[in-house]
């Protein structure tokens, strides 16, 4: 019987007190729901890869929890290259993680810039990389919540960058659509389309464009009897 809520994903999954947000589209959906939060692992600037890896070690944890839980998971797409860290960045943020993370940034200091210009000489397409991984992770955790019975919905909070690559088009569409709330467009998308946004200039949703999305979603959740796994 799920009694709670799992929710994973960047700051669009959590709170903004500065800006008068205390709520996110995830705590009103588990109201919606009628579900309590388990843990939520969102926070600023979260790329895919780091979503699945604390997803997948969260449940691994606590096993019989997860087994409660609704999963709700909000993909920052190709836009964020995620790396672990060896000096406790943030730690005290998430105490049941032991591996910490940081955001590649590549102007971070000279050591990240040489670093970039070396990739970039050498080849690397960034958003190829960026969305390579990103698609990988929703794949992983596709297959982890299948293979577990974890019921589960993806949608994304950022606009991705142009998929012009044949082979990620075509890995792109091995994700399930139908346990994907609109696919073609993201939650950044909308709250600017909408005017929702918390301030002018910022693309965070306001209260009401968090309480508009989750509405939606859990209507998409209805219509396709999303909280089992078929």
């Amino acid at each position: 019987m799920l009694t709670d809520m799992f929710i994973n994903g960047c700051s669009f999954l959590t709170t903004r007190p500065r800006d008068n947000v205390h709520t996110h589209c995830g705590l009103e959906l588990a109201k919606l729901m009628e579900l309590d939060v388990a843990v939520n692992l969102a926070g600023g600037g979260r790329g895919s890869k780091r979503m699945m890896w604390t997803t997948r070690t969260w449940c691994e944890k606590f096993p019989e929890q997860a087994k409660k839980c609704f999963f709700l998971i909000g993909s920052s797409g190709g836009n964020r290259f995620d790396y672990p860290t060896n000096d406790g960045y943030k730690a005290h943020k998430f105490p049941t993680m032991k591996t910490t993370w940081k955001t590649w940034d590549p102007n971070r200091d000279e050591h990240t810039k040489n670093f970039t210009k070396y990739l970039f000489k050498a080849g690397m397409d960034i958003d190829q990389t960026t969305q390579i991984e990103s698609i990988l992770a929703l794949l992983d955790l596709q297959d982890y919540f299948q293979n577990k019975n974890f019921p589960y919905v993806f949608y994304n909070t950022l606009s991705d960058a142009d998929i012009n690559n044949e082979d990620i088009k075509f890995m792109f569409d091995k994700i399930d659509k139908n346990r994907f709330f609109k696919p073609d467009t993201s939650h950044l998308d909308y709250t600017v389309a909408n005017k929702q946004e918390c301030k002018p200039g910022d693309p965070h949703p306001n209260t009401e464009g968090h309480k508009d999305w989750a509405r939606q979603i859990k209507e998409f959740i209805d219509a396709n009897d999303l909280r089992t796994i078929q």
